[in-house]
């Protein structure tokens, strides 16, 4: 089970994912003529292909739901061509409404990768990653693509021509790419908030943005072919049980993502209890010699000088004669103040502060830009902050300790996700619930 715990993919987040997007990956496959049967094997089939590439390339995996699209459309292409039977298959399995039959017409007749790309993102409402991943191109090209498939989805629903930004004014920069991605909210804030001011003050883009945001809901209510019940739940379990044999559990992910936001001391605790042991014993030794020196005194670490008496040269006369006595001169007492050693002992050092980690939001889907908001980190030290395991940008905390961050919730599944800040000394976490 090494291998990262295997891309921090659990059984249950896959099992959730195939049962989240199974009915929508079957629509995908019999709207392009893949027959009821043939479809439920075709889609088990892509399923258990997933999950061996989970586990034995899970670098190639950036997104589940795409990857497992991008087998499903390059299958029926293929299909497609080979049949080559000139019958519109997007349209010969409706059993809506008169619109949408009309609506389904009109995405046949548009440019392939923008029908995808417009399927993918709205009547499927995969996350905007996924939809890249799905069509094989980057995540701006198929943004773009997105949104030139609603615009003509309109303009050919309401018959009138495609709007454009000719009539634009304002300094602020606008592309059809951007207000897409605003009419569905997966614009990130900084560049939303700002674009929002602007469209109430232009005409011109307000109008494109109510045509992106009109082309969405058209595409958004059109119909899926669900699996039978039956079919769709032998097929989870089938799949359910590969995946428990072959990944991690959801706790083991868990487990992975502290061990891998928490080194431990940059001390082996071996050594610092060492090291503590003997500074003790250090200070031990020291006071006891200290303790000595006080109980032996005054010249206790030299011996005495011994004093002999003087005896003079010349006789003494037996008859006494008044003299003075000097007075005799004070010997100077020789005094030995013992030297007190310090006991040696680590320098105190001051803990630091505790640091906090706020988002806003706190949950969203997929795309979302989150505002990571932080206080009591070292001032001038630098900050890693990293979403679900993964690092994304780095912000120095200010004077006060205060830091700024954003991150996007690219998660390959939905769940609640850690979004963790670290300077080496401290850390902080907090949790983003991503949705579908």
């Amino acid at each position: 089970m090494p291998r990262d715990v295997v891309a921090l993919v659990s059984a249950d987040d896959f099992v959730s994912a195939v049962r989240v997007y199974a009915d929508r990956v079957n629509d995908l496959l019999r709207r392009r003529g893949i027959p009821p049967l043939e479809a439920i094997d075709v889609l088990e089939t892509h399923a258990l292909a997933l999950l061996d590439t989970v586990v034995n390339a899970p670098e190639t995996v950036i997104d589940l739901a795409g990857w497992w699209f991008a087998r499903a459309v390059e299958t029926t292409t293929a299909a497609r061509r080979k049949a080559a039977t000139g019958e519109d298959e997007t349209t010969s399995m409706l059993a809506g409404t008169e619109s949408e039959a009309r609506v389904r017409s009109i995405l046949a007749s548009l440019d392939e990768t923008q029908r995808d790309a417009v399927i993918l993102r709205d009547a499927y409402d995969l996350p905007p990653q996924a939809v890249g991943v799905a069509l094989r191109r980057g995540s701006e090209t198929s943004a773009e693509l997105t949104a030139r498939g609603r615009l003509a989805l309109v303009a050919a629903y309401d018959e009138r021509p495609v709007p454009d930004l000719a009539g634009h004014s304002g300094r602020t920069t606008v592309d059809i790419t951007s207000l897409s991605r605003l009419a569905d909210d997966t614009l990130d804030a900084p560049r939303a908030a700002p674009l929002r001011r602007h469209v109430a003050n232009c005409t011109a883009c307000e109008e494109m943005l109510e045509t992106l945001a009109r082309g969405r809901r058209l595409a958004a209510g059109l119909p899926i072919i669900a699996m039978d019940d039956d079919a769709r739940e032998g097929m989870i379990d089938r799949v359910s049980h590969h995946a428990v044999a072959a990944l991690p559990s959801h706790e083991a992910v868990l487990r992975a993502v502290d061990e891998d936001h928490d080194p431990g001391p940059p001390v082996s605790p071996v050594i610092a209890v060492i090291a503590i042991v003997l500074a003790i014993a250090l200070g031990i030794g020291i006071g006891a010699v200290s303790q000595a020196n006080h109980s032996l005194g005054p010249l206790a670490s030299s011996p005495a000088p011994s004093l002999t008496p003087i005896v003079p040269s010349f006789s003494v006369s037996p008859s006494p004669h008044r003299h003075r006595t000097p007075s005799p001169t004070p010997t100077p007492s020789l005094s030995v103040t013992p030297t007190v050693l310090p006991t040696l002992s680590p320098p105190p050092t001051s803990a630091p502060a505790i640091a906090t980690l706020t988002l806003s939001p706190t949950s969203g889907r997929s795309g979302t830009d989150i505002t990571v908001t932080g206080t009591g980190w070292t001032p001038g030290s630098l900050v890693f902050v990293s979403y679900a395991g993964q690092n994304q940008t780095s912000v120095t905390a200010d004077p006060d300790g205060a830091i700024t961050a954003h991150v996007v919730a690219n998660s390959v599944l939905p769940g609640n996700r850690r979004v963790t800040a670290s300077n080496g000394d401290q850390s902080a976490t907090a949790t983003f619930n991503q949705q579908l």
